[in-house]
């Protein structure tokens, strides 16, 4: 009896019972713990998910014209991502598109709340309910897990000038002025912004964004650049369907050896090509009033004069396949009109007059890397309006004269000298929506 009483045999595995109670009990409840943090970051993504697409119905409703009307409301958008994150309302059975929730133990509830906060952001709350198990030990009956996501819209400085597929590239000694506006490309190249020359200025210059990424040589200018942003809409595009259509026989004919603007007793075009009673640019000042359409190989050269008189209004259309050379340096002062009607007009683009208000040129020719179209302006030439160039890559040197509507929209531009933009003056068929949707908290 006494070899027994001190024995210690099964000490050892006694006191580690004891020591496992609290142990297990400690691991239980990290484990328990564990799940809500699985919960908590399945939250996040629905809140996330769900501010969002609440911000893009908030980006489409701050600009309807670069977006089309959403006919769901910006409430109905963020629960339905939350939803299909497997976060819903309790009690919600709306079919949402995309609907992952699953049904809940009946003391398991869920939250889902979109609010506008502000007037350019939308917070998206979501939470779920649920009974606390080891965690009652620690007097919890019950554990909300809860994310909030806040979406904002920046509405970028309106884009004044626009790449819709190649680089927007800024050459030389270029000081850009453009105060109430701003600069945008759709390239999703590396060089989408590219600053190649030396002294160049652009901090007069808007938002500057690019859908690619930005290049510079050294000089910094792509710290002040928004890359792999969204691209930014076309407000003309809905030009091109109309003006491909377009043809001679569109025409009553050549207008002859006299440049004629379109009208309701000109119902022509003017035909720059080789031939007889065919109209070419000669050495002459030519006093612009109307819209001009033009065919064949368009060339504006030295000696030159094209001129809109005060009280007058100019706008020039070449017709697919013609072509435009602009060199030799002419003297080139032109404002476009605030307003074309349909009379001035073939019948295939009465139904986007509207588009033409404040169109300068428009140029559907395409061009290869080894092409370009020169807009060449100083301190006696300037284009007043907006300069259309959907295919074709432009050099552009502007006026150092400011005015209220000068905007260029083109497939590529490369900016170069000094220019002036401003769309303040442009309708608003014509001016350039740009915003981003971010997630701020």
């Amino acid at each position: 009896m006494r070899d027994l009483l001190h024995c210690r045999r099964g000490s050892v595995a006694f006191a580690t019972v004891v020591a496992l109670v609290p142990l297990i009990g400690a691991v239980a409840l990290g484990a328990e713990a564990g799940s809500w943090y699985v919960t908590k970051q399945h939250a996040q993504n629905a809140a996330d998910a769900a501010a969002y697409s609440g911000g893009l119905w908030l980006a489409c409703s701050l600009s309807p014209t670069a977006c089309t009307a959403d006919p769901q409301s910006m409430d109905y958008r963020g629960k339905q991502f939350a939803s299909q994150n497997a976060f819903c309302n309790t009690g919600d059975g709306t079919a949402y598109p995309g609907r992952r929730c699953v049904t809940l133990a009946s003391n398991v509830t869920q939250s889902v709340t979109i609010a506008l906060q502000g007037t350019d952001a939308v917070k998206a709350t979501v939470s779920q309910t649920q009974p606390a198990y080891l965690a009652h030990l620690l007097g919890l009956s019950s554990v909300t897990i809860g994310a909030t996501a806040t979406a904002q819209v920046k509405i970028l400085a309106n884009p004044c000038v626009l790449t819709l597929s190649d680089p927007l590239a800024f050459q030389g000694s270029t000081t850009v002025q453009a105060q109430k506006c701003g600069l945008s490309s759709n390239s999703t190249q590396s060089n989408s912004l590219n600053f190649t020359g030396n002294g160049l200025d652009v901090s007069k210059a808007g938002a500057i964004s690019g859908q690619g990424d930005c290049h510079d040589n050294g000089g910094g200018q792509c710290s002040k650049a928004i890359t792999f942003a969204p691209p930014v809409p076309d407000p003309l595009s809905g030009l091109n369907a109309a003006m491909s259509t377009l043809s001679t026989g569109s025409f009553s004919g050549p207008c002859g050896t006299t440049l004629t603007a379109y009208d309701a007793t000109h119902k022509c075009y003017n035909d720059m090509g080789n031939g007889a009673n065919k109209f070419k640019f000669g050495n002459q000042t030519y006093n612009l009033n109307g819209v001009y359409f033009f065919n064949g190989p368009v060339t504006i050269g030295g000696g030159t004069t094209l001129k809109t008189l005060p009280g007058s209004s100019t706008t020039l259309i070449l017709l697919p396949g013609a072509t435009l050379t602009i060199n030799g340096g002419p003297v080139i002062q032109i404002s476009a009109s605030s307003t074309v009607v349909s009379t001035q007009v073939p019948a295939a683009l009465a139904s986007v007059v509207n588009l033409m208000s404040q169109l300068l040129i428009y140029d559907p020719e395409k061009t290869n890397k080894n092409q370009s179209v020169s807009l060449t302006g100083n301190s006696a030439n300037y284009f007043n309006g907006i300069a259309y160039f959907p295919n074709a890559d432009v050099v552009y040197q502007g006026s150092t004269q400011s005015y209220t509507c000068v905007e260029v929209i083109a497939k590529g531009i490369t900016l170069s000298g000094n220019s002036n933009f401003d769309n303040s003056g442009c309708p608003a068929s014509g001016k350039i929506q740009s915003q981003i949707v971010r997630l701020v908290q």
